[in-house]
């Protein structure tokens, strides 16, 4: 039996059976058999733990590769971080900014030199079918697609960065539901119950349907600073997500040319917003407001269209008188409390304030508020996509609606008097609408008529076409001449050159 003991395991294993054994065992087992067993036991746990091994380091390299896929994108032989597509970098420095990145995110696994080289290999510069363990071809696009999980966004055969991030409080697994101190703050904060109603409607909603976009905005409007306008923004952006938040100073960046990050966030705040009715700004905002697709362009970038899922609160300290007759896309809030910084309660309503931010800055609380909001029912009178006429009862809407008119029409009437003329040429009344009253020149007809001129089609200044022109009610306009009471008999083009836009 001496050779057994240099013999290779698999042969003890598979030995003639017959070979006496060294010593009885009583249960009639042998001394070598029991050996051979405890041999082949011990061969099959190493093997086992091998296999182990190897399956979990398996599973690491698959769970690395998957995270690489959803952190980096490639493009033109760069590669970019989908967290901040604005900076390119080359392989090598890839690596290195991954490598960090997953040993801060992984600090659980024991990362080889062996298994890095694989995961870097098959994630990053083989071409293989699983596109969910390789960085994918990005097609230069940044959209923001609440609904859709993850950074990427498949399209024909490239992917588009989804900017949109699930807000972290959404992942504590809270499941109660409490508005905690949300209603509290709408009591200090908001004049009007019916607005507090309204802007609650208007919130959960936005977030019940976040890959949509609501057909108006909420403007709160304070004369005095300090009344909690700031601190109702910053909860807002702590539900939809500070990563998916804004905060601009005024409106004007929502309208600028280069427009990516505002238009790839999901919540903006415009703070201190003033408008000049009728202006190119102006009417870019209500576009911004109402329209299903926004153009993107980022500096140096082509322009695309995407999806518009923004949520657009706006704040004012000025009267915003630059909200159009009509307009359904405000819902302006009254914030003109007596409970602001400057007041004689302005102590208890800062204790409040502080109390409230304290609040807010649980995440647990926002989770709680969330769920809240996620289960509200609107009321039936509630549109996302229009302001109906139940918005105008407050009293500042109805002041604002009354106002918007009137106030123009005033100065329509006395700008015209003042030019002391009976007919004005349309391509005049639309310069003056723009540039003097600062009002949408579509706005004309309503306001003339309501002056009680009327529109007719003439012919003067050397041209052989008929043109428009506004005539006062008690005057004409024929071959060219404005004709009327006392004799009165002028040139058309001699009106034309008498009327300025001061």
């Amino acid at each position: 039996m001496a050779g057994h003991a240099s013999e290779p395991f698999f042969l003890k294993v598979v030995a003639d059976s017959s070979a006496p054994s060294e010593t009885a065992h009583p249960s009639g087992e042998s001394s070598q058999g029991r050996n051979d067993s405890l041999a082949f036991d011990a061969v099959s746990t190493a093997k086992d733990a091998e296999d182990r091994s190897k399956d979990e380091q398996a599973c690491t390299k698959t769970t690395l590769c998957q995270y690489l896929a959803n952190t980096f994108v490639r493009r033109d032989g760069k590669f970019y971080s989908c967290d901040d597509t604005s900076a390119s970098f080359s392989l090598s420095d890839l690596k290195r900014i991954a490598l960090l990145r997953i040993r801060a995110r992984f600090p659980h696994v024991e990362l080889s030199d062996e298994l890095w080289k694989d995961v870097i290999q098959f994630g990053v510069e083989k071409v293989h079918t699983d596109q969910k363990q390789s960085v994918q071809v990005w097609n230069g696009r940044v959209e923001c697609h609440p609904t859709v999980p993850g950074k990427l966004v498949p399209r024909d055969g490239s992917v588009t960065v989804n900017a949109w991030s699930e807000p972290a409080y959404r992942r504590l697994g809270e499941t109660e539901a409490d508005f905690g101190m949300f209603t509290e703050l709408l009591n200090r904060v908001f004049v009007q119950p019916a607005d507090r109603e309204r802007f609650a409607d208007w919130l959960s909603w936005n977030l019940q349907n976040e890959g949509q976009k609501c057909g108006w905005v909420v403007l709160l409007f304070s004369r005095r600073k300090g009344t909690g306008k700031t601190t109702v923004s910053r909860l807002l952006a702590k539900l939809f997500g500070e990563e998916n938040s804004l905060n601009l100073i005024n409106s004007g960046k929502l309208t600028a040319k280069f427009n990516q990050t505002v238009m790839t966030k999901k919540f903006v705040v415009a703070d201190e917003v003033q408008m000049r009715p009728g202006t190119e700004a102006a009417n870019a905002l209500k576009s911004l407001i109402t329209e299903p697709t926004v153009a993107i362009e980022g500096k140096g970038k082509e322009v695309t269209s995407a999806p518009n899922v923004g949520t657009y609160f706006m704040t004012t300290n000025g009267y915003p008188h630059w909200i159009e007759e009509g307009d359904r896309r405000f819902l302006v809030v009254d914030a003109n409390h007596e409970f602001h910084a400057m007041s004689p309660n302005a102590a208890e309503f800062q204790s409040f304030m502080a109390e409230i931010n304290a609040w807010m800055n649980e995440p647990r609380n926002i989770a709680r508020l969330y769920n809240a909001l996620m289960v509200r029912k609107q009321a039936n009178s509630f549109n996302p996509w229009s302001l109906g006429a139940e918005s105008v009862t407050t009293p500042l809407m109805a002041q604002l609606h009354a106002a918007s008119g009137e106030v123009l029409q005033q100065e329509l009437e006395e700008s015209i008097a003042a030019q002391g003329v009976f007919a004005i040429p349309q391509t005049t009344l639309r310069k003056w609408f723009a540039e003097k009253l600062k009002a949408n020149p579509n706005r004309i007809p309503h306001f003339m008529h309501e002056l009680g001129w009327h529109q007719e089609k003439a012919k003067w200044g050397g041209f052989d076409y008929a043109r428009s022109i506004w005539v006062h009610p008690d005057y004409q306009v024929s071959g060219g001449r404005v004709r009327g009471p006392d004799g009165y008999d002028e040139l058309v083009s001699a009106v034309e050159e008498a009327v300025e836009i001061i």
